[in-house]
């Protein structure tokens, strides 16, 4: 995600060190495996997971992470899914 959550989660009190950086691929792309195991692992040490910042479109590489399995992994934990999409939302338009 964008480097902005970190200073967010600062902002609101929350902690830098709250964050959890999820492994991606050479593109850029969130690696769906790796989300799932930090969220194990942050269930493991008592610690609850509030929500998966995904991309739909990075300023850097223009990934777009794999949405339909964040969202499958979301949907099995109970866990909000923001996708910041402001660089790669107007996709949305496109017919390809």
């Amino acid at each position: 995600s964008h480097y902005s959550m970190l200073k967010a989660a600062h902002w609101l009190g929350i902690g830098m060190d709250n964050v959890i950086r999820v492994k991606t691929n050479e593109r850029g792309q969130m690696i769906s495996s790796f989300l799932e195991q930090a969220i194990q692992t942050s269930l493991a040490e008592k610690k609850i997971p509030l929500f998966v910042n995904a991309t739909a479109g990075t300023t850097v590489l223009g990934a777009f992470d794999p949405l339909d399995e964040i969202a499958t992994i979301c949907e099995k934990y109970d866990l909000w899914m923001h996708v910041d999409a402001c660089w790669g939302g107007s996709l949305i338009f496109s017919e390809k």
